[in-house]
């Protein structure tokens, strides 16, 4: 598909309410200044309800940048009025990490979709992420580090949803089959599987992974890379920061890979307010994450040990 500047459009989905606007804002610009020129980049932003002066903020970078970027506001709340009251939510999670899961129903004249969390800085250009190949797979996405360096998430991934650590993947970045994803009618299974199991130690994650097991292409590490030190990774081969979990630049100022975030962010209208953010996060706070963190690991042994353990419920039903 190309457009009027006689580029191949590549479609990118975000999802976003108010909260994250200004990191949304951060991650286009860093995607436009490694962007490759031979692409145009249509953005869509799935959302509830963004207030006008943040929808004009994020718009000013399309706007300075208008023959290679466009960005387009999607309003779903009509979609999430089907689902609202059946979510499961922690901590400084909202409704918008569900908004993904409408994508290839509401694009489906795309091939492949591109999805992408509003915490994530790009160093490369990401059209080589856009075009790998993926065969009859729903999903490309990259293994979630967390279920490998923390044992206890691996052990839950295993034990609990009967998916192996290493093929866990993580949903803040997935390129998205269209095809095979409406295909294996995974919307639905969606909200069935999520009306018949609550899954609250990463919610929409755990139920993607359960429902695409075997179905995932996994990519490099270096195309979602948490900051975690890991021994056997190469900095160097870093393409896409994710700062997810307690690994925030905006909370935080000892943060691994904080100045990527830091570069882009002072090229944003959002620059000074993401500075006051950082700054006026207090010490109790941190100690509030630190708990919240904590408080995850708990959950993740109870879901283990419980006796609503997805594992096991299915095992018994397929003997019956």
């Amino acid at each position: 598909m190309t457009n009027i500047y006689n580029k191949t459009e590549m479609p990118l989905v975000f999802a976003v309410d108010d909260n994250y606007a200004p990191f949304l804002c951060v991650a286009l610009r860093s995607i436009i200044d490694n962007a490759s020129t031979d692409y145009y980049y249509k953005v869509h932003v799935l959302n509830t309800g963004i207030c006008e002066e943040n929808k004009k903020r994020i718009i000013s970078i399309a706007e300075e940048f208008s023959d290679d970027l466009s960005v387009e506001y999607v309003d779903v709340a009509n979609r999430m009025d089907e689902i609202k009251d059946k979510t499961a939510l922690r901590d400084y999670y909202t409704n918008a990490i569900y908004y993904r899961i409408f994508i290839p129903s509401l694009f489906p004249q795309y091939d492949k979709i591109l999805y992408l969390d509003s915490d994530l800085i790009f160093l490369d250009d990401i059209s080589k992420l856009y075009n790998a190949e993926l065969g009859d797979n729903v999903f490309g996405a990259v293994h979630e580090e967390a279920m490998s360096h923390f044992d206890v998430f691996g052990e839950y991934a295993e034990e609990f949803l009967d998916v192996p650590r290493m093929e866990y993947f993580n949903s803040g970045l997935l390129l998205i089959n269209t095809k095979e994803y409406i295909k294996e009618n995974v919307e639905q299974k969606f909200i069935d599987l999520m009306l018949a199991h609550k899954f609250e130690v990463a919610p929409d994650q755990d139920y993607l992974n359960v429902i695409c097991k075997g179905r995932v292409k996994l990519l490099d590490v270096g195309w979602n890379k948490t900051p975690i030190p890991e021994k056997h990774f190469n900095d160097e081969d870093v393409k896409i920061i994710h700062y997810k979990l307690n690994f925030k630049p905006w909370h935080y100022d000892d943060v691994r890979y904080q100045e990527a975030f830091w570069k882009y962010a002072e090229k944003t209208p959002f620059y000074k307010d993401l500075l006051k953010m950082r700054d006026a996060y207090t010490k109790e706070e941190k100690e509030r994450d630190g708990i919240a963190f904590i408080n995850l690991l708990k959950m993740a042994r109870r879901y283990i040990v419980s006796k609503n353990n997805y594992k096991r419920l299915k095992m018994q039903k397929a003997t019956f």
